[in-house]
């Protein structure tokens, strides 16, 4: 009776271990639930090589309700679960409802071990459009005040990258106009070479949603000179003459001042630049003359005018013609003699009317300084004297003489 008791016992326990392996390994009809399962894409290289690209944003995951062997199943979890959608398929862009692939294990466990109950969702929508790149240029938004007697050259700034390129949809690509900049110059005496980030902004200056935008470069080096500025006079020297003074002439400078730039040290004692010399005995009548503008070395000109027009005139004088032929020598060197050649000199003469034409040739001395001549023929200057106060001979005389030994 014992060993009867026994048998039984004996077979209840192997009963009930055969029914847990059956339940727990062998049977094919458990099941289970794995939510949060992510899809991937499939394909999208393709989308690449015809110039599109996937613009929907992040997918949804997916929930999976799976059936087999109990011993596959355990073996599963979400994160070794693939499943995707295949956009190889798409050519043009749109919106796109994709049905979701079979999904695969990335375990030891076949695929054709497991049976798909369902999935949620089913399918996803993907939106695709094409992808563009193309250059947009950068630009500076200045901002702030820089102190008195103080500019940025703005014009020479230097940036490393004068454009950026942008890449991304074409329906956010084509709403990007520029690579906008801040730079703030409030209270800034100092040239600056910064970095800087910027944003990508539309036609009217407005920032881009460009989330999806790839750029080539990061920032943007930006080099600003920044210089001391100051008026300075330009200035004439007048030599009087011919019977004008500066005091008879009107003489009228375009422009009169100019705006410079340079270092504190060069403007410091930089108040007037001289033009050159005007002299008023070599001009006959009422003449406007060029003259250049000659800056110090490290010093430059803002206004953009390099030269500076002179209007001479002389509106209180009068001129008249004479005819001279008492020509002296004088300063003859020792040892030789002197033979002019010119017979007469026809001089133009210039000061107040009454003056000019109270002239005679018995005013006029014209003498020729031969200190230093050698013998020969030669042209020499001759230097005339009018003993009428206030008037003088306009222009340069020469006399031809030769020197030769006695």
């Amino acid at each position: 009776m014992k060993n009867k008791l026994l048998t039984a016992l004996l077979s209840v326990g192997v009963a009930l271990l055969l029914w847990l392996y059956v339940v727990t390994v062998v049977s094919p009809n458990s099941d289970g639930h794995y939510n949060n399962v992510p899809i991937t894409v499939q394909g999208e290289a393709v989308l690449q090589d015809r110039g599109l690209m996937i613009v929907s944003g992040d997918l949804p995951a997916v929930s999976l309700h799976l059936e087999g062997n109990r011993t596959d199943l355990n073996k599963i979890n979400s994160s070794n679960i693939s499943i995707g959608v295949d956009v190889s398929g798409i050519g043009e862009p749109g919106r796109y409802n994709l049905s979701l692939t079979q999904p695969t294990f990335l375990t030891d466990v076949p695929n054709t071990a497991i049976t798909v109950l369902s999935k949620d969702p089913g399918a996803v929508t993907v939106e695709v459009d094409r992808r563009l790149s193309k250059p947009v240029p950068v630009d500076i938004q200045y901002s702030g005040t820089l102190p008195e007697n103080y500019m940025a050259d703005k014009e020479n700034r230097v940036l490393d990258h004068e454009t950026v390129t942008v890449s991304g949809p074409q329906s956010v690509v084509d709403q990007i106009a520029m690579a906008r900049i801040e730079v703030d110059l409030d209270a800034r005496s100092e040239s600056l070479s910064n970095h800087y980030a910027y944003t990508l902004c539309n036609e009217k200056g407005e920032p881009v949603d460009a989330k999806m935008i790839v750029t080539d470069v990061e920032t943007v080096s930006l080099t600003l000179k920044i210089v001391r500025v100051k008026e300075v006079a330009l200035t004439l020297a007048i030599t009087e003459g011919g019977g004008a003074t500066a005091a008879s002439s009107v003489i009228t400078l375009d422009p009169k001042v100019i705006l410079v730039s340079g270092s504190d040290s060069l403007l410091e004692g930089l108040e007037s630049v001289e033009l050159g010399a005007l002299d008023l005995s070599e001009l006959e009548k009422d003449e406007t003359l060029i003259f250049p503008i000659k800056l110090p070395e490290g010093v430059t000109n803002e206004t953009g005018v390099n030269e500076v027009k002179v209007d001479v005139k002389f509106p209180s004088l009068a001129t008249k013609s004479l005819t001279v032929k008492n020509i002296q020598p004088i300063n003859v060197p020792e040892g030789l003699d002197v033979q002019i050649i010119t017979k007469q000199l026809d001089l133009l003469l210039r000061g107040p009317k009454d003056a000019v034409e109270s002239v005679k040739a018995d005013n006029i001395t014209v003498t020729v300084d031969f200190s230093g001549e050698q013998p020969g023929t030669a042209s020499v200057k001759a230097l005339i004297t009018v003993s009428v106060p206030g008037v003088g001979a306009v222009g340069t005389y020469n006399v031809t003489a030769t020197v030769k030994a006695k």
